[in-house]
């Protein structure tokens, strides 16, 4: 089916499949032998593929996917659903290349699809029972089981026996989303740090009117001064570094006359306005923060007076969280 539907995790999206996809395709399901043997065989023949694609896309209630790696750009797998009826569909077609991590957050991609775009009450896997490292994986997310299908699937010459297990939407919000959500965050996380490298919090940012009286306040809590910077004319503003035992560095911010940088910050009592980070390729996690992930740019990349004229820039997050990415060394 033609198809605009696109939807984005933290580390991957699915697509639409389109003609340009048919090498990958047969890459991808001719990758491991072993693996796919539970699966249709495939021709590596690209123009049958092709073919097979402009068949599909005339074909209504069939939605195919390609997995895609946000970080990289680069296809990692494809997913679809499909045999739509009484508004419950099959989701398969699942392929995912060897060494991937994209194999939970497709599945859960899937269903956010599912039910949150297509607006489905049921989504439902049929699994060879053979291929139990599959039957296992919707076990381990919660999948519930419905029935096991006797000579249901000829494959190839052979005939096996189905494991039918199901997750409908009620419950997919109630117990599987938040779940299959998290672990995907985390597995988002590890990728990043490789992706990105040296990724070290260095301080918290705090907008204020008055540095000394600030400074009064934070000495109670043990702070004391760790460095003081009075005029950085680029960014408008003088900072005090401060440190405490056991607690994160505190840079405090204060404006320079005739400037308004941290004017809404402060009227809107904002005290705790970004993150630093120091990053050893800020150019390249620039460019994973902004063209990935879709940071937005609030501060273009300068040189810093206080960081020795190491490069820094500012970007707005998707949930509204500002970050500093500072240069850590230079060639």
């Amino acid at each position: 089916m033609k198809h605009s539907i696109t939807t984005s995790g933290f580390l991957y999206r699915i697509r639409p499949v389109d003609i340009s996809d048919a090498q990958f395709i047969i890459d991808v399901r001719l990758e491991d032998k072993e693996r796919n043997r539970y699966i249709h065989e495939i021709s590596d023949d690209v123009e049958l593929q092709k073919k097979w694609i402009e068949n599909y896309l005339k074909r209504e209630g069939d939605y195919y996917f390609v997995v895609e790696n946000m970080l990289t750009g680069e296809k990692e797998g494809l997913i679809g659903i499909y045999n739509i009826s009484n508004n419950k569909a099959e989701w398969g077609r699942w392929v995912i290349k060897k060494d991937s991590f994209a194999a939970l957050e497709s599945v859960s991609l899937v269903y956010k699809t599912g039910f949150e775009k297509l607006g489905l009450d049921e989504l439902y896997t049929r699994t060879i029972e053979n291929n139990e490292q599959v039957v296992n994986f919707h076990k381990n997310i919660n999948a519930k089981f419905r029935a096991q299908l006797i000579n249901e699937v000829e494959l190839n010459g052979n005939k096996y026996n189905v494991i039918e297990q199901y997750v409908d939407k009620n419950y997919y919000f109630d117990t599987i989303k938040n779940e299959l959500e998290d672990k995907c965050f985390k597995i988002f996380q590890r990728n990043l740090k490789h992706a990105i490298g040296d990724f070290e919090f260095h301080h918290i940012g705090v907008a204020v009117k008055s540095i000394k009286k600030e400074f009064e306040v934070f000495s109670l809590l043990g702070y004391k001064k760790e460095d003081y910077f009075e005029k950085d004319e680029l960014q408008g503003v003088k900072g005090l570094f401060i440190t405490a035992k056991n607690q994160p560095r505190i840079e405090l911010l204060e404006n320079l006359e005739n400037s308004h940088t941290l004017d809404y910050f402060v009227e809107n009592k904002i005290k705790m306005y970004h993150f630093g980070y120091l990053v050893s390729d800020i150019e390249k996690c620039f460019d994973i923060f902004v063209n990935k992930l879709r940071a937005k740019v609030v501060s273009e990349m300068k040189k810093s007076l206080y960081f020795k004229q190491n490069r820094i820039c500012f970007l707005m997050l998707k949930n509204m969280f500002m970050i500093e990415l500072i240069e850590s060394k230079r060639d």
